[in-house]
């Protein structure tokens, strides 16, 4: 299928969709419903193949792809992380900016699990020139009542803002915005983690103050210890403060 030069339209979505199903691969879709539980609408399509098929959607009209892949979305998770994927190759070649951001924020209305909310995160690699004008949109999201939303928010600050200078901003947005959903603590949990690993000792010092709910401390903690990049020393101290349960 010649994705870069197709007039997209109903008709052509509908191929497109049809061309999708052909690359099935019956395996590996069975070890992606593992993968993403509760996800039932999976084709069965490799990454490297997503991204593929994204990248020569990107060299023709994406505009008119996005807009048709809204119209009639079908709500197959290859289907969805391909948009993604297409709107993490917009730079500022062939857009702008605040044209790029309002596509991010449309497509956080289709995460629906986190092998969608993360691989999109890691596509928007013009987040490292943007960052500035990227972290409003974090903020905003971070105020949503939506999980996935604020997950993308928090896997976003792991991806391309631990820095030294950051470090207080991202434990203060650890302390102040909570979900009881499972996947949101996981992300906070692996962003500290993350934090440890490259800021040990600001990390550590946070660790021992922190007021972050049980669950999401006692997973950073483990998340932390399971690093082979943090030394025997720092794993028995975080051994040591690990809460108990009930605490």
């Amino acid at each position: 299928m010649q994705l870069k030069s197709i007039d997209w339209n109903d008709k052509s979505y509908e191929c497109y969709i049809d061309f999708l199903k052909s690359l099935s691969e019956e395996k590996y879709r069975q070890f992606s419903m593992k993968l993403v539980p509760g996800e039932e609408n999976i084709i069965g399509i490799r990454i490297p193949e997503l991204r593929k098929i994204a990248s020569e959607i990107s060299k023709g009209n994406w505009r008119d792809f996005i807009r048709v892949s809204e119209d009639n979305i079908r709500g197959y998770h290859e289907e969805i992380m391909i948009m993604g994927f297409v709107i993490g190759k917009l730079t500022d070649k062939n857009s702008d900016i605040n044209e790029i951001i309002l596509y991010i924020d449309k497509f956080l209305n289709y995460i629906k699990n986190w092998a969608v909310n993360d691989s999109f995160c890691s596509s928007l690699k013009i987040t490292k020139k943007y960052k500035d004008d990227i972290i409003t949109l974090i903020n905003n999201n971070l105020e949503s009542d939506n999980p996935w939303r604020m997950r993308f928010s928090i896997v976003m600050l792991m991806t391309y803002y631990i820095e030294e200078k950051n470090l207080e901003m991202i434990f203060n947005i650890c302390e102040k915005y909570r979900h009881d959903e499972y996947y949101y603590k996981m992300a906070v949990a692996w962003l500290l983690s993350m934090c440890f690993v490259k800021f040990g000792e600001e990390t550590m010092n946070y660790f021992k103050i922190c007021t972050i709910d049980d669950f999401t401390y006692n997973k950073a903690i483990q998340k932390t210890r399971e690093s082979r990049r943090v030394t025997k020393e720092d794993k028995d101290i975080l051994k040591n403060i690990k809460r108990s349960i009930g605490r």
